[in-house]
């Protein structure tokens, strides 16, 4: 039986099962319709409402890995929705409008029995076609043999130590991460101790208020003592950049014409700021503005390198989203903008203690190899859904054409890592987010993760905490 909306020619493997939309359970309002398109000519119509959804009851016949393909379309517009896996959020999946695609969760580990996959509709209106399962296999280990060295040869020997610790330690253990902005003992930090016992190995902030176009509004950086401080701690620093668009080109917020949006200047929205004009010499005035806060941000950087502190440096994160300027016109646009920042900050600046991580999910917005030495994701799923977000990860991977180490570069939700590893999802590091994410009114939440989960994440042989890094680091020493 052909998967309506494959390529043509398309057809399920001979050991694959195929479950039918209308023969499997309709949840609310989820009605059988007839759809010329659809295979057998029925699908199940799906309307905007929580409670809407279709529950399939499989069975498999042996413990292994499973590509799951679910065929759908949406019936107003493109629509995202979640599949859960006998409960658990297992993916988030995108059907376009009026055109059945399939839509593929690979590689899902299965045990031998029954399992439920349902998809519910939380922005409907969707047309739902067939489920296939299909034996697999697994996520393989050479999946971990990644490059040893750095993009840039000068790399100060901090850098290479660090980058050459991550690698020998990607694929046996996952390194804990948290964005907490006011640095080690930031409420997000004292939050995580509180209830594990333990600090993250990597501290996560943000340089932005050390560039000219937020100074200019008054702005001051501390983020770079932060690091400073935490480095002598023995953790791991990470930098992202919400880089704001020049002044003159934020737009204003609301009706008053005086309010400038100057304080989320990142967002696309707020501003009519054009990258391929600026590379092309078009606008030398906004050039320059670029120019100036690179200038900052690298005396910055500089100044960690002098300290001998390298960085995880990930700057235009979340480009092929669409929501910052940086990737608002496109991923050619990106691309060059990313590699002007690369070439700027280590052949101008010299800025020999960086490592590049890029998070890029879409292999047309990924700078090349050349540019990156680490690829992360950032993914926030619904609250309290632990499970690996094996479709991503793979997904991440692609996007490198010589392999590169993957990291969990944000996140909601902190995924339980024992579960992962079963899985084969190996992140070298996660980095939990700030806000209600992780604190609230002061103290730690379990609105996205709950605190037993926490102290199993924190508390796991295989996440490694800055007690941990800290004597892997001495054995290192004792060893050389």
């Amino acid at each position: 039986m052909p998967l309506c909306g494959a390529d043509a020619g398309t057809a399920p493997a001979d050991d694959a099962d195929v479950y039918e939309a209308e023969q499997a359970q309709r949840l609310g309002g989820a009605e059988i319709v007839e759809d010329e398109d659809a295979s057998g000519g029925k699908a199940v119509l799906l309307y905007a409402k929580e409670a809407d959804g279709v529950a399939f009851h499989i069975h498999v016949p042996r413990d292994g890995a499973y590509d799951l393909t679910v065929v759908g379309k949406g019936t107003m517009e493109d629509r995202f929705d979640y599949i859960f896996l006998d409960g658990m959020q297992l993916s988030e999946v995108h059907f376009p409008f009026e055109q059945y695609a399939a839509q593929l969760m690979p590689k899902t580990p299965l045990r031998a029995g029954e399992h439920e996959i349902r998809l519910h509709v939380r922005r409907g209106n969707i047309c739902l076609d067939t489920l296939t399962v299909t034996p697999t296999d697994p996520i393989p280990e050479s999946l971990y043999d990644v490059t040893p060295t750095l993009t840039n040869p000068k790399a100060t020997e901090e850098t290479k130590e660090l980058y050459s610790l991550l690698h020998e330690l990607y694929g046996h253990y996952t390194l804990s991460g948290q964005h907490s902005p006011n640095g080690f003992h930031g409420e997000e930090m004292e939050a995580i101790h509180d209830v594990t016992g333990e600090y993250p190995a990597i501290l996560s902030m943000d340089i932005r208020d050390y560039a000219e176009s937020r100074t200019r509004f008054g702005t001051e950086g501390r983020t770079a003592d932060y690091a400073l401080k935490f480095h002598e701690a023995g953790g791991i620093v990470s930098f992202c950049w919400h880089w704001n668009a020049p002044a003159q080109t934020i737009l204003h917020e609301g009706t008053d014409a005086g309010d400038q949006a100057w304080w989320i200047g990142y967002r696309e929205q707020y501003s009519f700021f054009n990258i391929l004009r600026v590379m092309h010499g078009e606008e030398p005035d906004l050039k320059r503005a670029l120019d100036m806060d690179i200038q900052a941000v690298a005396a910055q950087l500089k100044h960690l390198e002098e300290e001998g502190v390298p960085v995880l440096w990930r700057p235009l994160h979340e480009a092929s989203g669409g929501w910052f300027w940086w990737g608002a016109d496109g991923p050619d646009a990106f691309k060059q903008l990313w590699m002007y920042l690369y070439k700027t900050l280590t052949e101008v600046y010299k800025c020999n203690n960086l490592i590049w991580v890029c998070t890029c999910l879409d292999p047309e917005w990924y700078p090349g190899d050349d540019y990156v030495d680490i690829l992360g994701d950032d993914i926030y799923t619904l609250p309290r859904q632990y499970a690996p977000q094996i479709g991503r990860f793979l997904a991440l991977d692609s996007c490198s054409p010589s392999g590169r180490m993957l990291a969990l570069t944000e996140t909601g939700v902190i995924p339980d890592m024992e579960q992962s590893f079963r899985a084969n999802v190996r992140w070298s590091w996660f980095c939990g987010w700030e806000y209600d994410y992780i604190v609230k009114d002061g103290a730690y939440s379990s609105e996205y993760t709950e605190e037993d989960m926490l102290k199993k994440i924190y508390g796991s042989d295989i996440v490694i905490n800055l007690d941990d890094l800290k004597n892997i680091r001495n054995n290192r020493e004792k060893n050389e």
